[in-house]
């Protein structure tokens, strides 16, 4: 099994892992292990469809919806679906 080493942590990180190892009641090692093993193992980019599921099934949501179209593709579409806001937000400018 490799090994790795990480230099120049910060010390409040450290220290975080200690208390969150602690209130786990695990070591340090084991609790960064996981950590990093949970983080390998995430998809990368796109929808995670089985985390999808299981929020849509908390929800209490159980239709499939409707068929997909090619204009469901429209960033504009999405973000209204999604209630977002359709238009960029405005920078104040300096005057």
């Amino acid at each position: 099994m490799a090994a790795l080493i990480v230099r120049n942590l910060p010390e409040h990180v450290h220290a975080a892992l200690r208390r969150l190892a602690a209130e786990r009641k695990q070591p340090v090692e084991a609790l960064v292990r996981e950590t990093l093993s949970a983080l390998a193992r995430r998809p990368r980019g796109g929808i995670d469809f089985e985390k999808l599921a299981l929020d849509r099934a908390a929800m209490g949501l159980h239709e499939d919806g409707p068929e997909w179209a090619p204009a469901m593709d429209e960033p504009t579409l999405s973000r209204k679906v999604l209630g977002l806001s359709t238009s960029p937000r405005k920078r104040k400018t300096k005057k």
